[in-house]
């Protein structure tokens, strides 16, 4: 996997400041922005296509942002996906939240004074949820850059439940899967660490808070161009590797 080409090639596309600024406005507005993540597919599957025809011209990488309706439709299956995921983590918080609801109506003495601690069961039930909900939500997170590679593959929500494809992709190449990982969390904290000192930029005001939104989204463009670039770095090499199998389906639809 070519970690360094995932970051230069954006700068190698002449318009790659009026893309990257045009994400980051549609990243500002709601339900348009879905279209991010799409974007992100897209690129993806480029990158895909490009590296199974070398020979050819197949342009830059970054697509153009005309196709709206097919980068939309991409995010909005990449976010289904996610929420399917994350469903027995809604029901666990909600089992919870009723429990403490119960607790509350059946010891209103407990949590009546300021100065008493809440009682035990009150603690367990943060300490079940805490335990039950971190492991699970790290799971959907290391499976998250799957969803984008199995999306741009199959083009549609029903391949992230192939779990049996899935954990195919990762077995034949677990080093560049866990790179993609790892260099996504290290690319969010980054956005994080620079973002925080630049909120500074939103008490500016009136004009302040939309420079920081722009700020932010850009920062989330960038992240998932070298992303995007990754995960069509994974589909290639798979590509390469399934290529004698004739029974394989088509891999970009």
């Amino acid at each position: 996997m070519d970690i360094g080409q995932a970051f230069g090639y954006i700068s190698e596309d002449k318009q790659w400041t009026k893309k990257l600024l045009l994400g980051a406005v549609i990243g500002a507005i709601p339900i348009a922005n879905f279209a991010i993540f799409g974007y992100q597919i897209q690129i993806a599957r480029n990158v895909a296509a490009a590296m199974a025809q070398p020979e050819a011209d197949a342009g830059s990488p970054l697509p153009d942002w005309n196709d709206f309706g097919r980068l939309l439709t991409d995010g909005l299956r990449f976010f289904a996906a996610i929420f399917i995921f994350m469903l027995p983590v809604f029901v666990l918080v909600g089992c919870m939240s009723v429990g403490l609801i119960l607790l509350t109506a059946n010891q209103p003495e407990a949590f009546s004074s300021s100065s008493a601690p809440p009682p035990p069961e009150f603690f367990a039930l943060f300490g079940l949820m805490f335990a039950c909900v971190m492991p699970y939500s790290l799971l959907v997170y290391a499976v998250w850059p799957m969803f984008g590679i199995q999306i741009a593959r199959r083009s549609s929500v029903g391949s992230c439940l192939q779990f049996g494809e899935m954990w195919r992709l990762v077995r034949a190449q677990p080093t560049d899967y866990l790179l993609i990982v790892l260099i996504l969390f290290g690319l969010y904290m980054a956005v994080s660490l620079v973002m925080l000192p630049a909120f500074i930029v939103a008490l500016i005001p009136c004009i302040g808070y939309f420079i920081y939104l722009g700020l932010m989204n850009g920062a989330l463009m960038l992240v998932l161009m070298v992303t995007g670039h990754l995960q069509g770095q994974f589909i290639a090499a798979d590509n390469r590797a399934q290529s004698g199998n004739e029974a394989l389906e088509p891999v970009l639809e």
